[in-house]
C-alpha cells in the first residue's frame, strides 16, 4: 500500500505541474483509438441501425417484383406457399424522372394506401403520411434533393407538395432505392410515395411494376425459400425478380466500403504518430525522470518500483484515452454508416473485438513509447545520475572520416544524428505515416478526376463525399500530430545538443550553421520516410480501391511540401536556442 500511495502522489504531482504534457499524450492516443474504434464499429453500427429500422417499419424479408399487369394470381400463390407468415397487398410502382429545386433525379414512385400496410410501413420522420395530392419522399433522397416538408416536386407534368419525409428498410438506402425499373440493367434512384390513385394518374402510359412484400416464418432462410419458390418452371411468362433483406443490408454496407478501411488504417497510422509523440515527450522529460529514478533508488526503491513510478502516469492516461476513444468512436459510428440519412440513428455498445483492438492499440502505444526510457532510467547508476557527469561521446572513426570534408552544417547534423539513431527512426516513421495518408488523399482525388462525369456528379457522390471527408479528417489529424512531433523532437534535440553546439559556436560556427545542422537532423530521416510513404500510400489505396496513380507532379509537390514543413518546424526551436550568447549558455551549464 505504501508503494501504491507513493506512485499515486508522484503521478498527481506530475499531472498538476505539467498538464500540457499529459494533455498532448491524452489527445494523441484518444484520436488514434477513436479512429480505429470508428472503423471497426461501423459494420456493427450499420447492422444495428438497419435492424432497428427494419423492426420499426415492419420491413419485408422478401420483396417480389413483377411486370404482370394483374399480380393477383402471383400474390395468391405466394400467400399459399409454406413459410409465408404475412403478405402485403401488391403495390403499384413506376420509374420516372422527377424535378425539384431546378434539378432532376431518377426515382421510383409507389402508390400506397393511407392506412398502414401489413408489411413495409414507412416511418414518417417529418410531416404526415400520404394523402391525396401530396407526396412523401424517402429521407435520404429528400436530403440529396434539398427538399423539406412544404416544398414542391414535379412528377411527370404534375406538381405535388411534399407532405412528409419517411424512412423504410424495404429497399437499400439512397441512391439504391429505385426498384421499379423493371427488366434490364438498373440505375441509381430514389423513392417517393403517393396515394395509389395519384400514382396511377402520374404514371399515365409509363409501364409499371408491382411490389409484393412478404414476411417469412424463418427470416434467416429467405434465400433458400426464394430459390425454392421462384424456379424457372414456376415463374411462367411474367418477369419476376426478388430481393431479400440480407441483400438490402449488403447493399447498404457498400456505402461505407471505402470509409471503413480509411478509418482502420488511419487509426494505426495515428497510433504510430502517437508513439512518436510519447517518445518525444519521454525524451523531453528524460533528465527529470533520470533524477527522480536516482533519488528513489537512493532511498531504497528497487528497479521494479522505479519503473512502475515512471510508467504509472502513462498507463493512467492510456486507460483514460482508451475510454474516451471508444466512447467517441461508438457515438460517431451511426453518423458515419448512414451518409444518406436513410436509417434510424442508433448507438449500440462496441463489440468485444472492437474493445480488444482499441485496448491493444493503446497498450502498444504506451509500452512502445514509454517502457524503454523508463527501464533505462531505472537501470542507470544512482551515483552517476545524481552527479550528472559529462556524457562521453562514442568515437566513430569511419563517420569522422566520411564527414570530415562535408560543409559545416551537414557535418554537425550528421554527427548529431549518429549520436541518437533511435530518434532518427522515430522521426522517419512519423513522416512516413503522414506521407501515406497524404498520398492516399491525392490518389482519391485522382480517381475522382479519372471517373466519368456520371459517377463524379451522380447520386453516388453521397458515398464519395463521405469517403473524401474521412480521408481529409484522418490526414488532417496526422498532419497536426506530425507537426507537434516534429516540434517536440526538434526541441528535445536542441536541448540535449545545446552544450555541444554552443562550444561549436565558440569555435567559429555561425548561428545559421547551427540552425541548419538541426534541420539536417530532421530532414535526413524525413527523406527515407517520404520515399517509403509514397509507394506505401499507393499500395494501401490500391488494396481497398481502384488502382489509380496520381500525377507525378502531385506526388513530387506533396513530398517537397512535407520536407519543407519539417525544415521550418525544426528551424524554429533551433533558432530560439541560438539567440542567447554562447558565454551565457556555457556559464549557465557550468552553474
Amino acid at each position: 500500500m505504501g508503494h501504491l500511495l507513493l506512485i499515486w502522489r508522484l503521478m498527481l504531482h506530475d499531472l498538476r505541474r505539467r498538464p500540457a504534457e499529459a494533455l498532448v499524450f491524452l489527445v494523441a492516443v484518444t484520436v488514434a483509438t477513436a479512429s480505429l474504434t470508428l472503423g471497426l464499429a461501423t459494420h456493427n453500427a450499420l447492422a444495428i441501425a438497419y435492424l432497428k429500422t427494419r423492426a420499426a417499419t415492419a420491413g419485408p424479408d422478401i420483396t417480389a417484383i413483377t411486370t404482370d399487369t394483374d399480380p393477383s394470381g402471383l400474390a395468391e400463390r405466394l400467400a399459399d406457399t409454406p413459410g409465408v407468415a404475412t403478405q402485403a397487398d401488391p403495390v403499384f410502382a413506376f420509374d420516372t424522372t422527377i424535378r425539384a429545386h431546378g434539378q432532376t433525379a431518377r426515382s421510383s414512385v409507389e402508390g400506397r394506401d393511407t392506412s398502414p400496410s401489413a408489411v413495409d410501413r414507412p416511418l414518417v420522420t417529418s410531416g404526415t403520411w400520404v394523402r391525396p395530392g401530396g407526396a412523401v419522399v424517402e429521407r435520404g433522397f429528400a436530403q440529396a434533393l434539398g427538399v423539406r416538408v412544404g416544398a414542391r416536386i414535379t412528377i411527370g407534368e404534375r406538381g405535388y407538395p411534399v407532405v412528409g419525409i419517411a424512412i423504410s428498410a424495404a429497399t437499400p438506402v439512397y441512391p439504391w432505392s429505385d426498384w421499379a425499373q423493371g427488366p434490364g440493367p438498373s440505375d441509381y434512384g430514389g423513392r417517393i410515395w403517393l396515394t395509389t390513385a395519384d400514382a396511377r394518374a402520374a404514371a399515365g402510359d409509363i409501364p409499371g411494376v408491382y411490389l409484393i412484400h412478404l414476411k417469412l416464418t424463418d427470416p434467416t432462410e429467405s434465400l433458400r425459400w426464394s430459390d425454392a419458390v421462384f424456379t424457372d418452371d414456376r415463374r411462367g411468362d411474367s418477369w419476376v425478380n426478388t430481393h431479400d433483406w440480407q441483400t438490402v443490408l449488403e447493399t447498404d454496407a457498400a456505402m461505407i466500403r471505402n470509409t471503413q478501411p480509411a478509418l482502420v488504417v488511419g487509426g494505426w497510422l495515428l497510433a504510430a504518430a502517437a508513439i512518436v509523440t510519447l517518445a518525444a515527450l519521454a525524451t523531453a522529460r528524460g533528465a527529470r525522470d533520470n533524477r527522480r529514478a536516482a533519488l528513489l533508488k537512493a532511498v531504497g526503491a528497487g528497479p521494479g518500483t522505479v519503473t512502475a513510478v515512471l510508467l504509472a502516469q502513462y498507463l493512467l492516461l492510456t486507460f483514460v484515452a482508451t475510454a474516451l476513444g471508444l466512447a467517441a468512436g461508438t457515438l460517431a459510428a451511426p453518423q458515419v454508416v448512414d451518409p444518406s440519412a436513410g436509417l434510424l440513428d442508433t448507438v449500440g455498445p462496441p463489440d468485444s473485438g472492437t474493445v480488444t483492438a482499441s485496448v491493444f492499440l493503446a497498450v502498444v502505444v504506451a509500452v512502445t513509447g514509454a517502457l524503454g526510457p523508463a527501464v533505462r532510467a531505472a537501470r542507470r547508476s544512482t551515483v552517476q545520475t545524481l552527479a550528472d557527469p559529462a556524457h562521453m561521446l562514442t568515437h566513430h572513426p569511419r563517420l569522422n572520416a566520411v564527414t570530415a570534408y562535408l560543409p559545416t552544417s551537414l557535418l554537425l547534423g550528421v554527427r548529431l544524428l549518429a549520436r541518437r539513431p533511435g530518434r532518427a527512426a522515430l522521426a522517419s516513421a512519423g513522416t512516413a505515416a503522414t506521407t501515406i495518408m497524404v498520398t492516399a488523399l491525392l490518389t482519391f482525388h485522382a480517381e475522382l478526376d479519372a471517373a466519368p462525369a456520371v459517377k463524379r456528379f451522380g447520386p453516388i457522390e453521397v458515398r464519395t463525399d463521405q469517403t473524401g471527408q474521412v480521408l481529409l479528417a484522418v490526414t488532417f489529424a496526422l498532419v497536426a500530430l506530425s507537426t507537434l512531433n516534429t516540434v517536440l523532437l526538434s526541441w528535445g534535440n536542441a536541448v540535449q545538443a545545446r552544450r555541444a553546439l554552443t562550444i561549436t559556436r565558440t569555435l567559429g560556427a555561425t548561428p545559421g550553421q547551427v540552425v541548419a545542422a538541426h534541420c539536417v537532423t530532421q530532414l535526413l530521416p524525413a527523406v527515407p520516410g517520404v520515399a517509403a510513404g509514397v509507394p506505401a500510400g499507393l499500395g494501401l489505396y490500391w488494396l481497398f480501391a481502384t488502382p489509380v496513380t496520381p500525377p507525378g507532379s502531385w506526388l513530387l509537390t506533396a513530398a517537397l511540401a512535407i520536407l519543407l514543413a519539417v525544415a521550418v518546424l525544426t528551424a524554429l526551436p533551433a533558432w530560439a536556442h541560438t539567440r542567447e550568447p554562447a558565454g551565457c549558455v556555457l556559464n549557465a551549464e557550468a552553474a
